[in-house]
């Protein structure tokens, strides 16, 4: 079974490493995100089991991720407030305040991903990523790259090149004729010293998302 997966979001780099590292360290599939459209992103692109989101991010507050999305939440803040806490509370979201002790954290993970619901929305269910049942090479530019996983909304996929990628760009899928323009979403060193990167489709026709559906239906 495919360990849970956290999206965490906070705008405080150190903060943001730290959390990130002692939830790997569990044994969770985590993915840290440093503001509100990086997060709104990788919600619209994969789906997770649980959010973690600080509540002051820049102009955005982290509740706003929480509206209109069936999805297990923790809201971290360092500043106590009582009306806050409710309206968390209210959209069915965990509250901590900083500092915390990870034992908190824990047991409070654990909480919302026990009490964790059979999600019944078929958007919800749409942006499950897929493991593809073979493998499958795609071109960034001149380079290939070997796809992960996929969904209907974005994939991740391992690059073996050194340079880092501009924030949007052309995914080529040789064998199926078919293009697609996507966003970074994030970007991370595998121990090979591998780029390992998840991406979102964006500028996509309606012929070109029924093309990259009826791909992702193939494969996975």
């Amino acid at each position: 079974m495919a360990s849970p997966s956290i999206l965490i979001v906070e705008d405080d780099d150190a903060n943001r490493t730290s959390l990130v590292r002692a939830l790997k360290g569990a044994g969770y599939d985590v993915i840290g995100a440093p503001t509100f459209e990086n997060a709104r992103q990788l919600l619209a692109a994969q789906h997770f089991d649980l959010l973690i989101t600080d509540l002051r991010l820049g102009g955005f507050n982290g509740l706003q991720l929480l509206v209109n999305r069936p999805l297990p939440a923790i809201v971290i803040t360092g500043f106590a407030d009582t009306v806050l806490e409710t309206e968390a509370k209210h959209l069915g979201a965990g509250f901590l305040v900083k500092p915390f002790t990870l034992t908190a954290l824990f047991k409070l993970v654990d909480e919302k991903l026990g009490a964790q619901p059979q999600v019944t929305f078929d958007k919800a269910r749409r942006w499950v990523r897929k493991p593809i049942a073979e493998e499958l090479v795609v071109r960034v530019d001149d380079s290939q790259a070997r796809v992960l996983d996929v969904s209907y909304g974005g994939m991740r996929f391992e690059l073996d090149e050194a340079a880092e990628l501009p924030p949007s760009f052309d995914i080529n899928v040789p064998e199926k004729d078919l293009a697609v323009h996507v966003d970074l979403v994030w970007q991370s060193r595998t121990q090979e010293g591998n780029w390992l990167c998840g991406v979102a489709l964006s500028q996509i026709d309606n012929a070109t998302a029924n093309a990259w559906h009826g791909l992702v239906d193939a494969i996975a």
